[in-house]
């Protein structure tokens, strides 16, 4: 949850500034204030020199660690680590320059450059070196003087012996200040160094734990120092003064702090210019909804925290769009096996691995109430359509049909005429016609794929109720949006003769709620224009516009019945393909196929689920643009 922030001025004898933030340090509950932010925050030459050193050790091959390290010198190691990894790196650059001279210099043969000065010199002509394109001399002569050697990388090599030098069109010179021998000589030097160094570094990886912990110790230091920088001088620099921003459920540790000091430390009056952080504090299931909303933006100082939320919504959207209980168990398993790989992961490596599981367990739920496994279908007798929430909404939507003798049930029985003196609703979903054309339970079919549909646009309407219904005492006029919403979902399935849930779940009256419906839209939208108007003068006028932002969003949460279906259609065609081929066949088919389907149908599930959140349900109750709470505290490694 949010907590809020005060303002804090502390004073105090100048001999006693470093215990006071050492304290402070200790507690990490102050935020303390830059006076002048506009300073960049330069992070120190031997801490990035640090930084490289842990990076070059993390590419070598895991050791045991050096567990004395009292006497041991940081700098030092991380100075010889860096050479080391920037000769290394001099090395790999040279051999690829050597490389790619002797590849161009190879097609040529072993030949002396010494040699060829005498010829030169002695003969009293040009030797040149070319090369060009294999079809170059393909319909002409090749001029006089020019000598064919070999063919290599999609070129023809040749040499030139003229009395002068001479240029050829279409033909690069090659030249050349080191012959085959010397260069390979080189080389060979250059990767014995490179080998020699990269052995030395492995043997500096027994060090990786001790530097992680040096690194620590010096960014304390340094956000230490850095702080210090904050502090403005008082009376002659007798006296320092330093603001603070404290979580109001932090108070009796800051008691804790300055009660055996001189400190001073006073509440003032929060300036219009001063920008307030946001404090966010959460654990458990609210610790891994908060990861998920900083990864879009950190709430405002007056936004209600929206953890839970983002959390529980990007849980159901993921798993609708996912939409297999079996995807979600082969997901679980996964999750269960990294928890037993890895029993000692903390903070926000554990926080991911919870979400994924919690993600898991989600899939397994809504696949199991939508009864599908690895898109395979279900037999109606087996127990687990006994917990299928699509099958128990088939069943009352089929029911309601027959009740009511509409439209669709007139449909029903015109083509299935055995159907017609039916009022057994379990015979109903369990008819499968006996003709070639149509095969399986049809009703039940068309039932689910409506229903689908449906619950995806009722989920969008609930979830936008409740974003607007949180910030109605912010923004007044959601309170007529939200009237709006219930009223459209009232009317329109009225008017297009669609019954909904609410039809045949609640049992409101289908023409009656679409009389109330249209009452509550014209309602919803003056209210909302009228609250606008007075809630924010004349720009409020505009406030009838949102109308289409409203429409667009609750439209915008069809993606889950389009993603989750499609999902299912890919799973059981593959399944119906590969079950009229060889058994061998089939299995890789249905492997590779379902891995694919599995990715993919992942990748909808991350971005959707969390845009549904982010952008629709975040549009009314989501203000952000916030700082995020950063006191001055001891980073520890775990």
């Amino acid at each position: 949850m949010r907590e809020d922030v005060k303002k804090y001025l502390f004073i105090g004898l100048e001999d006693e500034k470093n215990a006071f933030l050492k304290a402070a340090q200790s507690k990490g509950m102050i935020h303390f204030i830059n006076p002048d932010p506009s300073l960049p925050k330069e992070i120190p030459e031997d801490v990035h020199r640090l930084i490289t050193a842990i990076k070059v050790l993390r590419g070598q091959p895991t050791t045991e660690q050096e567990e004395n390290v009292d006497e041991l010198n940081v700098d030092q190691i991380v100075n010889r680590i860096v050479y080391l990894n920037e000769k290394n790196e001099k090395m790999l650059e040279e051999m690829r320059l050597l490389s790619n001279e002797i590849s161009r210099i190879e097609a040529f043969g072993n030949f002396s450059l010494e040699d060829i000065a005498i010829i030169e010199n002695e003969g009293k002509c040009k030797v040149q070196f070319f090369a060009a394109r294999p079809t170059l001399f393909q319909d002409e002569l090749m001029p006089e003087g020019l000598v064919y050697v070999s063919s290599e990388h999609g070129f023809d090599y040749y040499i030139a012996i003229n009395d002068e030098q001479i240029t050829y069109e279409k033909m690069i010179e090659l030249k050349f200040n080191r012959s085959l021998a010397d260069l390979k000589h080189e080389y060979r030097l250059a990767k014995a160094t490179h080998i020699d160094v990269e052995h030395e570094l492995k043997g500096f990886a027994i060090y990786n734990q001790f530097l992680h912990h040096a690194l620590i110790d010096k960014l304390n230091q340094y956000n230490l120092y850095h702080t210090e920088t904050y502090i403005q001088e008082v009376m002659g620099g007798s006296l320092f003064a330093l603001e603070g921003w404290i979580p109001t459920n932090k108070m009796d540790q800051l008691n804790e702090i300055i009660e055996d000091s001189g400190i001073i430390a006073e509440e003032v009056m929060i300036e219009p210019t001063d920008v307030i952080p946001t404090y966010l504090e959460n654990h458990g299931q609210g610790a891994m909804g908060e990861d998920l909303v900083h990864i879009y933006d950190t709430p405002s100082n007056t936004d209600k925290d929206p953890s839970m939320w983002v959390l529980y919504g990007f849980a159901l959207f993921f798993a609708i769009i996912i939409g297999d209980a079996g995807y979600g168990m082969l997901y679980l398993l996964l999750a269960l096996f990294l928890r037993w790989k890895y029993p000692k992961m903390k903070s926000f490596p554990k926080r991911v691995l919870n979400i994924f599981t919690f993600l898991c367990v989600a899939c397994v739920i809504w696949g199991t109430l939508m009864t599908s496994f690895f898109g395979m279908q279900i037999a109606l007798d087996n127990p687990l359509r006994k917990v299928s929430l699509l099958q128990w909404l088939a069943e009352k939507k089929v029911n309601y049909h027959i009740q009511q003798k509409d439209d669709v049930f007139e449909d029903w029985t015109k083509k299935y005429p055995e159907l017609k003196n039916v009022t057994d609703v379990h015979q109903f979903v369990s008819f499968s016609p006996a003709t070639k054309k149509e095969s399986g339970h049809v009703i039940l079919n068309r039932m689910t794929d409506n229903i689908m549909f449906e619950l995806a646009l009722f989920i969008g309407v609930v979830h936008l109720f409740i974003s607007m219904l949180r910030y109605a005492k912010r923004q007044w006029q959601n309170i007529g949006w939200a009237i709006f919403l219930i009223g459209a979902y009232l009317y329109f399935p009225s008017y297009l003769k669609a019954p909904s849930l609410l039809n045949y779940v609640a049992g409101i009256d289908l023409h009656r709620g679409g009389v109330i419906g249209l009452e509550l839209i014209f309602i919803g939208i003056g209210l909302a224009w009228i609250l606008s108007i007075i809630r924010n003068g004349w720009t409020g006028l505009f406030e009838v516009v949102t109308l289409i932002q409203v429409f667009a969003d609750t439209l915008s949460y069809l993606r889950l019945y389009a993603l989750g279906l499609a999902g299912a259609i890919v799973a059981s065609t593959v399944n119906e393909i590969a079950s009229g081929m060889p058994l061998i066949i089939g299995i890789v088919l249905v492997l590779i196929a379902h891995f694919i389907n599995i990715i993919l149908a992942t990748m909808s599930g991350v971005i959707h689920g969390l845009r549904l959140n982010f952008l629709e349900w975040y549009h009314y109750s989501f203000e952000g643009g916030g700082k995020q709470f950063q006191p001055l505290k001891l980073l520890k490694k775990e």
